[in-house]
C-alpha cells in the first residue's frame, strides 16, 4: 500500500535530524540556535546539528504543519530580530 503524500506515514522513517528537533521542540518553544544546544546537550555531544540541516529541516517541517512559528516574541532587548 502506497503511503499518500502528506500522510503522518509519508515522513517515516523519520531522519535521525528531525527526530531530535522534535525532541528538542516537545520539551519548549525555542529558536534554530536554541534546537542546536539542545539536541547537543540532550545527546551528551552524541549527535549534533548544522545549520544547514537544521534550518532545512525546519523548512519542511513548517510546510508539513508539523511546528509552527511563535507569535511571542522576548522582551526586545533581549530579542535578536532574526530569531522565529
Amino acid at each position: 500500500m502506497a503511503k499518500e503524500e502528506g500522510s503522518p506515514e509519508s515522513y517515516l522513517p523519520l531522519t535521525p535530524a528531525t527526530f531530535h528537533i522534535l525532541m528538542a521542540l516537545a520539551k519548549k518553544e525555542n529558536h534554530g540556535y536554541g534546537i542546536m544546544l539542545e539536541v547537543e546537550e540532550s545527546t551528551n555531544g552524541r549527535f549534533s546539528i548544522g545549520p544547514g540541516t537544521l534550518y532545512g529541516s525546519i523548512k519542511r517541517l513548517l510546510k508539513a504543519g508539523w511546528i509552527e512559528e511563535s507569535e511571542e516574541r522576548p522582551d526586545a532587548e533581549l530579542d535578536d530580530e532574526r530569531r522565529r
